[in-house]
């Protein structure tokens, strides 16, 4: 079956080396491969009868080639039981000069959320054989023991699965996202300042205390929109933007209350009730009020 797509532009190019359905097995999990070399190589080699097959392949530029259907079990993972129960993904790169795009990356954390809407999984996570990703290096059989993280320009795993549960969650990585991976160079190095916030939250100083510090700043460093600075500087001015969001919604709860306990008052000592509510919590809240007196009432 060819149909196995709502990611945008999936090229069908076919294997014949897969299972004819899944042998009893239910998907339980995607696994995570890199091909050492480039597309059009992994191409012809699962088009070659007798070999290795992926379900999907993805190329430096993020373009996506389906080899088996989503019903059947692909030859990937030199296991059995991992073959049937898994959707496979290789990914270019894996090799000196070929290197795991983020192009790619991005492309696979596309195919990974739209596989795990159609296995209804809420989010993907990775704990060795016991979340729903699975690395290649880590199945019982294989003698791939670099596949995919630790090879030379091997996949970054966790930039997958982390954009891939953004999209699960309904963020196009336009703010939290971009929160959490602001700072990242192109060519990101381990130990230096353009590490995402993810990786260097996790190695700053090896200091507890230090880290607390930077985590528990209230402060925006006076920015306007906090797009400038680290990401400490970047998380802080978010914070701080929404405790001023919890304050509208405090006055205006104020104001509501004020309201409330005012019914049967006449209109200026309503109005008068609502506008010391709203003054002493947000100034620059405004509430219009439209009251019916008695004498309204009796008149109609």
């Amino acid at each position: 079956m060819k149909g196995d797509k709502s990611v945008s532009d999936i090229k069908w190019v076919g294997s014949p080396n897969h299972m004819d359905g899944r042998n009893g097995y239910a998907i339980s999990h995607i696994t995570l491969h890199i091909m050492v070399g480039y597309l059009t190589g992994t191409d012809s080699v699962f088009q070659r009868a007798g070999g290795a097959s992926a379900h999907y392949g993805i190329g430096g530029n993020g373009e996506i080639h389906q080899y088996v259907s989503e019903s059947d079990g692909s030859w990937s993972d030199a296991n059995f039981a991992s073959n049937n129960s898994t959707v496979s993904i290789e990914h270019e790169g894996g090799m000196a000069g070929v290197p795991c795009t983020r192009a790619c990356m991005d492309a696979s954390a596309r195919l990974c959320a739209e596989i795990a809407r159609r296995q209804g999984w809420g989010r993907l996570w990775h704990d060795g054989r016991n979340g729903n990703v699975w690395l290649h290096r880590e199945i019982p059989g294989t003698d791939h023991y670099g596949c995919p993280d630790k090879a030379v320009n091997g996949l970054d795993v966790n930039y997958v699965i982390n954009k891939a549960n953004e999209i699960l969650g309904g963020n196009d990585m336009t703010s939290a996202g971009d929160v959490w991976n602001y700072g990242i160079g192109a060519e990101g190095t381990p130990g230096k300042d353009n590490q995402p916030a993810w990786v260097r939250l996790s190695w700053i100083h090896k200091d507890t205390a230090r880290l607390y510090a930077l985590l528990s700043r209230t402060d925006d460093a006076g920015l306007k929109d906090g797009t400038n600075g680290d990401i400490y500087t970047r998380v802080c001015y978010i914070d701080k933007r929404v405790r001023e969001m919890n304050a509208t919604l405090t006055a205006q709860a104020a104001a509501i209350e004020a309201l409330s306990k005012s019914l049967g008052a006449d209109p200026d000592t309503i109005a008068k009730a609502v506008q010391d509510a709203v003054k002493a919590k947000l100034d620059a809240l405004e509430i219009n009020i439209t009251a019916t007196s008695k004498n309204d009432e009796e008149t109609k």
